[in-house]
């Protein structure tokens, strides 16, 4: 390598040129299996691996997915998705960013950026995977654990990492696998709150006396949130109330409580509210042959209170998981902020008190014994990033402020008709703005679909990303697994000729082979992911709205700009309607015009449309990928294009959020070579 003599200068000659020995590159064997369960629509990391200026690295990706049995025969797919990227650390360094003077005679001078852990170490729990779950983000990324105290007492411990992958893992995910329409992203987090029930029970004591052998009183239960709780039960129960038990206590035939106009037995032991009908007044009714007895009585009637908006009820970090909205921005905010410290002479440390998702799960565990709690890492699944379904009809829409809102494209574009300030001059240039503005928008409106709408050039990517080099994609299947024995499952028999199933890669298979060229220190990050190929059920296709002929396609409106997504498409009960047939639809986004004659989605009817009932054993959606959109009181309450995992689980026997049902296996066969001496012990 030639260089100059205290720095190369432009057109200074070459009289002062000196040259540099080239060291020479070996080759090295870096290949691995991979082995993980996981769960599908989760972005998870199988290679992470540190690349150097000069390294070469031959990638050939190879994977098997298997899957627990599922419950019967499953009709749908899933895309198997390897992706592999290329992530700078120079992104995360400010000083690298400016190429600042004089760095280069001490190196020691660039600080990685950190990331600061929270756990607990407790000598009780030996497992080797106590302090960090296997199927974390962390863990993922190859932390395993933060280490054990010194006295080997259950102490609070916090540790630094090199938070450089874990940087280069969210910026992939907003430039890659993010619906930057949406504006927002979902991580997987350990809620901090109880997903069980909270109860408590307040007693109240009806006291009267016999009249004959009927007994009558009132009670008022009022709608109140006391404390956070609400009551959502009645439980019913009696005594004699006093102090010395009668000889031969007589026994009542029934108490009752009437409520509503409905009588319950204490033979029901209770009344549920089911969330709804709380509160009023209730008679208590007794009936019998009292024996002559006319000493009070009292009904014990057991208000159960169910937890409302209480705050924490348990200790941080050990609830069930959840998936936790974010915006994006976020991820763009944690960039500045790591630029923006370019004069600290410390490192930038990634905490606690970080923008989400980057803070939520390195908890701050304290040292007293009230204060395990925040611990995250050891919850299952915590830090992964969930990516949204394949691109069809309902899951791609550009956000309806870039069209209509403020400072839109229609708004920008609007060519004024008032006085003599129209002409077709100004017609013309707000057509061209308008059709630029249009590319802008369709591409994604980022700095690069800028360029690429606006100026079609090929050109060489600016590195202010993480690269993207290349994928394996392949096909998960599912076979039908007959049983050919009986069989007790829970107590319960199982026929002969069970139909089960499970899931088996198909013969589709693309790409798996990559070459990266690294031309400065960066980190090769792997991810792996598990879409479903989703079916639809609940909405009412487009055509089924046409009221004339005039409402059909006609070429010569071609190109005429968008029309609204109209949600009433994913699930009927979006849109409000009444006795004389009003609808009011709502739209998710905008979407080219006529896109409905142009492309189409995949639809179950029959009992694959309905529910699985297990009272009535009617429904057999469970054996397809339906997208179950959710209602809620305003319509649909989960209109996104991220996947939520549970909602795919049904499947299987465990259909929790945690569940991870699929068992991947990859073999990552690299071969590098790099400026390294393949020799460990020098020549004497």
């Amino acid at each position: 390598m030639k260089t100059e003599i205290g720095g190369d200068r432009l057109g200074s000659g070459n009289k002062q040129s000196v040259s540099l020995k080239n060291y020479e590159r070996s080759t090295h064997d870096l290949s691995y299996l991979w082995r993980s369960s996981m769960a599908s629509g989760t972005l998870v990391p199988f290679m992470s691996e540190i690349g150097l200026p000069g390294d070469s690295f031959d990638i050939d990706l190879d994977c098997d997915v298997k899957t627990l049995p599922t419950i019967g025969p499953l009709f749908g797919s899933y895309k198997v998705q390897l992706d592999v990227f290329e992530c700078p650390v120079r992104l995360y360094n400010g000083k690298l960013h400016m190429n600042m003077l004089n760095i280069g005679m001490d190196m020691s001078q660039i600080k990685l950026p950190q990331m600061t852990m929270g756990a607990v170490y407790d000598k009780e729990d030996l497992s080797d995977n106590a302090q960090v779950n296997t199927s974390s983000i962390y863990s993922y990324l190859n932390i395993r654990g933060l280490g054990r105290t010194a006295d080997g007492k259950k102490k609070a411990v916090k540790r630094d990492f090199n938070a450089i992958p874990y940087l280069g893992y969210w910026d992939v995910y907003k430039n890659y696998y993010a619906n930057k329409q949406e504006e927002r992203g979902f991580v997987i987090h350990q809620s901090d709150e109880s997903n069980e029930w909270q109860t408590h029970k307040c007693h109240v004591y009806v006291n009267g006396n016999y009249q004959g052998n009927a007994y009558n009183n009132q009670i008022q239960i009022t709608n109140e949130n006391q404390g956070g709780y609400m009551q959502t039960e009645i439980r019913l129960s009696y005594k004699w109330n006093n102090t010395i038990a009668p000889e031969g206590q007589p026994n009542l035939d029934e108490v009752f409580v009437d409520l509503n106009g409905q009588l319950w037995a204490l033979t029901d032991l209770f009344y549920n509210f089911e969330y709804s009908e709380i509160g009023g007044t209730y008679t208590v009714i007794c009936t019998g042959n009292p024996a002559g007895w006319t000493g009070p009585i009292g009904i014990n009637i057991a208000v159960v209170m169910t937890q409302g908006n209480l705050p924490n009820t348990i200790v941080p970090g050990t609830g069930e998981p959840y998936l936790k909205e974010f915006p994006l921005d976020n991820i763009d905010n944690m960039r500045k902020n790591i630029l923006a410290a370019v004069n600290s002479p410390n490192a930038y440390y990634i905490n606690k008190d970080s923008v989400s998702p980057y803070g939520l799960g390195l908890g701050n565990p304290t040292d007293d014994d009230e204060g395990w709690g925040e611990a995250y890492c050891k919850a299952t699944q915590e830090g992964l990033g969930i990516k949204t379904y394949q691109s069809d009809l309902f899951n791609n829409w550009i956000s309806t402020e870039w069209i209509d809102g403020a400072n839109g494209i229609n708004e920008v574009t609007a060519v004024s008709t008032t006085g003599n300030e129209f002409t077709i001059d100004s017609l013309n240039l707000a057509n061209k703005v308008y059709n630029m503005l249009n590319r802008i928008a369709i591409s994604g409106g980022s700095y690069d679909d800028w360029l690429d709408a606006v100026y079609t050039h090929e050109r060489a990517k600016s590195v202010e990303s993480p690269i993207y080099h290349g994928s394996l994609i392949k096909e998960l299947g599912f076979e039908e697994v007959i049983g050919t024995a009986a069989s007790q499952v829970d107590g319960v028999s199982q026929p002969l000729g069970e139909l089960g199933g499970r899931g088996r890669l198909t013969g589709k298979n693309k790409g798996g082979r990559m070459k990266i060229k690294v031309n400065e220190p960066s980190v090769i990050l792997g991810i792996v992911s598990l879409t479903p190929r989703v079916d639809y059920s609940q909405g009412n296709k487009w055509d089924t709205g046409l009221k004339t002929m005039n409402d059909l396609h006609k070429p010569a409106l071609d190109e005429i700009g968008y029309q609204d997504l109209i949600t009433d498409q994913m699930a009927w009960f979006d849109s409000v309607t009444d006795i004389q047939g009003n609808v009011d639809y709502k739209s998710a986004g905008k979407q080219p015009a006529w896109i409905n004659y142009m492309t189409n989605v995949n639809q179950t009817r029959g009992s694959f449309a309905v529910g699985n009932d297990e009272e009535t054993e009617v429904g057999q959606m469970f054996m397809t990928l339906n997208r179950r959109y959710g209602q809620g009181e305003n319509g649909i309450d989960d209109l996104t294009t991220y996947v939520d995992p549970s909602k795919y689980n049904n499947i299987f026997a465990d259909g929790s959020l945690d569940s991870q049902n699929f068992w991947v296996q990859i073999n990552n066969k690299i071969t590098a070579r790099r400026k390294m001496s393949a020799k460990v012990i020098p020549n004497l």
